[in-house]
This record gives C-alpha cells, sequence and structure tokens, in this order.
C-alpha cells in the first residue's frame, strides 16, 4: 500500500467526553466564548455548548455525538449529528448545540442543563473529548447567586464604606481650613 502512496484508513470509535467537563451549567464553565462559527450568541434564554477533540490529528473529526443533560424535569438526550439543523452542527472539527438555559420569562433560572454523560463517534482514534466552550444565555434578569452581603463580609463592607466617607470627610476639613487660614 505504501508503494501507491495510500493512507491507511480510519476505522470509526466511539468515545467518551472527558469526566472533568460533566456537571456543570454553561454559566458555570469557566471558559465563555460565543462564536459566530459554533452557534453565535449570546441568546436570551438559551445556552450554547461548543465540543473540540484535544488531538485532532490522531483522533480525526467528529461524526456524531449523543449528549445527556441533567434538567430539573428529567434528562434529556440530544444528538449531534452531519445533518443541517438550526440549533446544532459539525463545523471545522468542532461540534456545538444550543439549548435552553432554563430561564423563566422574568429570567428566573428554573431548569439549567448540566452535562451528564456525553459520547461520540469519531474517525480516528480513541481517547476523550471535551467541553471547549460554552456561551451561557443572557437577558432577563438573571438570579444573584452567591452569599447575600450580611454577616461578617457585609459588616466589613460598610465599615470600609464608612472609614472611606470619613477619609473624605477629613480631606475636606483640611482643606476648608488651610483656606481659613490663608
Amino acid at each position: 500500500m505504501i508503494a501507491f502512496g495510500s493512507a491507511p484508513a480510519w476505522a470509526d470509535s466511539t468515545i467518551d467526553i472527558d469526566p472533568a467537563d460533566v456537571g456543570q451549567t454553561a454559566a458555570q464553565f469557566p471558559v465563555h466564548r460565543c462564536d459566530p462559527r459554533f452557534g453565535g450568541g449570546p441568546f436570551a434564554g438559551d445556552d450554547v455548548w461548543v465540543f473540540a477533540l484535544p488531538r485532532p490529528k490522531a483522533q480525526g473529526d467528529f461524526q456524531a455525538l449523543t449528549i445527556e443533560f441533567a434538567t430539573e424535569g428529567g434528562p434529556v438526550t440530544e444528538s449531534i449529528t452531519h445533518e443541517p439543523a438550526m440549533d446544532r452542527a459539525i463545523v471545522d472539527g468542532h461540534a456545538w448545540i444550543r439549548t435552553s438555559a432554563g430561564l423563566s420569562a422574568d429570567g428566573q433560572l428554573l431548569d439549567p442543563h448540566s452535562i451528564i454523560s456525553a459520547t461520540a463517534v469519531i474517525t480516528g482514534t480513541d481517547g476523550t473529548f471535551d467541553l471547549a466552550q460554552t456561551c451561557p444565555a443572557t437577558g432577563g434578569a438573571l438570579p444573584v447567586t452567591g452569599p447575600e452581603l450580611a454577616g461578617p463580609l457585609g459588616r466589613i463592607a460598610g465599615l470600609g464604606g464608612a472609614l472611606t466617607l470619613a477619609g473624605l470627610g477629613l480631606v475636606l476639613a483640611q482643606r476648608r481650613r488651610r483656606r481659613v487660614a490663608a
């Protein structure tokens, strides 16, 4: 075969997503990038998830992906293939899908998607694939998350604000004294 210049045939393989990339919503995933080639965005009420092969020369190309998302209403399974669709595609060595962010009309996060598991059929060798980036939903009033500014943190912030105002008052008083003395 080498004498005739032919390349080795690639066999399709099924691989799993990197376990480090599961269990997070699009907003929780640390890499946020909205790319017009991969689903675009940001969208009001919809997240975009972008997947990539870490070793494309060895792993080939995506043929299909199956992703199981956890939602408040139960698991939802989505597929991405080479068939054209408005909300998903395989393009330029990446696969992307646009899903509901689980936002209500007033922007409350009710049913966020997070990845439970995902598999991909690729043209090359085995390994894993990655959730490369997300484009979290925008629009509406997204809920405030994290600790409230109460308790010790709130008192420290209040004290810092009070000290800043006191310092500003002292600077103004000193300027006034200088003017009166002059």
